[in-house]
């Protein structure tokens, strides 16, 4: 009980500021006293592990008490994590060249590795497509330059430029469906399907559209301060407002001010079917963040990651019967078996 007290006093000490303006938010939400507020993050810190954040995010202080319990906190998550995927052997996450070649017919885009190319080789990819997506091997590193075939005298001086900036991996570049082009053309817009496996086989349990909102073009939707929209995986339908990293909530695009929900994510049945195969070839981790753009007819696997996002996708407006993952991953996940 002694060591209980010490870590919650260091907790509360090094998030003051925070937790005061969370007790500020909830307040004027509520019009619930300092104290009370104060006490009921506590106990919710005590029952589940969830931090001031998630208290605010989940909105506990308005959630009927017998649905808190299903939510699904950080804590909780990493509590998981040893039955979800095994952190040493996660080489596919981080390896560009390793995960290209096992998922490589999920691409649909022309790629190769420079150097294991001859020179001739790398260069027909770049006579080819005039504009290429040069990448780092680290995947976690997300070093994305575009560089365009006519700023060079010749494809031997774009590839010199790709070497020199230690982006070897050479991608043709993505044309986005026209109705993402339309609302942001300044980035690679983002539809991000999360699916989880259980007894070898895969379910697809959220999925997120995450706008890019640069001013000027930049491909990777990662340098901007991008806003992420829920998708209803069932009707493939976006009808809630966006939100950024920051918190701050959009109904149109920051930039181009075109409206961003009640729309529609095209080809999104052709992302959930790609990704349900895909997860079927993914045996390091039963739960993955599978990235793709869409094209005008297609969907292109851009990547895949450990899912981070599980925080987002519970916020109570986006539950229909407000319930969090809980009693789901509770069910879909074998206990009695670490990866």
């Amino acid at each position: 009980m002694k060591k209980w007290f010490k870590r919650t006093y260091k907790f509360l000490k090094k998030h003051i500021s925070s937790l005061h303006r969370t007790i500020s938010y909830v307040k004027r939400r509520t019009g619930y006293t300092r104290i009370y507020i104060f006490f009921d993050i506590l106990r919710c810190y005590i029952l589940y592990s969830s931090t001031y954040d998630e208290y605010r995010i989940f909105e506990f202080f308005i959630v009927h008490r017998r649905i808190e319990n299903t939510y699904l906190t950080k804590v909780r998550h990493d509590d998981l994590s040893s039955y979800l995927y095994n952190r040493n052997n996660l080489e596919i996450f981080k390896d560009r060249r390793e995960f290209y070649k096992r998922f490589n017919k999920f691409l649909k885009r022309d790629t190769c590795y420079s150097k294991n190319l001859s020179f001739k080789q790398s260069e027909e990819l770049i006579l080819k497509n005039k504009q290429v997506v040069c990448k780092s091997i680290l995947m976690k590193e997300e070093k994305t330059e575009v560089l365009n075939l006519y700023d060079f005298r010749s494809a031997a001086y774009l590839l010199q430029e790709s070497e020199k900036n230690k982006l070897p991996i050479l991608e043709e570049s993505v044309k986005q469906h026209p109705l993402l082009e339309e609302i942001n053309p300044n980035n690679l817009n983002i539809l991000s399907v999360v699916t989880l496996k259980y007894d070898g086989v895969p379910e697809v349990i959220a999925a997120t559209l995450k706008f890019g909102t640069s001013e000027s073009y930049q491909y990777d939707y990662k340098k901007s301060d991008y806003i992420s929209g829920y998708v209803n995986i069932d009707t493939g339908k976006i009808t809630h407002k966006y939100r950024s990293r920051n918190g701050r909530v959009f109904t149109h695009h920051p930039i181009s001010k075109i409206k961003v929900t009640d729309i529609e994510v095209p080809n999104f049945e052709k992302a959930k079917k790609a990704a349900l195969k895909c997860a079927e070839l993914m045996n390091e981790s039963l739960e993955v963040e599978w990235n793709f753009a869409i094209t005008k007819n297609n969907v292109c696997l851009m990547g895949a990651n450990l899912w981070g996002d599980y925080i987002f996708s519970q916020i109570p407006e986006y539950l229909g019967k407000k319930v969090g993952l809980m009693p789901y991953y509770n069910s879909h996940v074998n206990k009695s078996k670490k990866l």
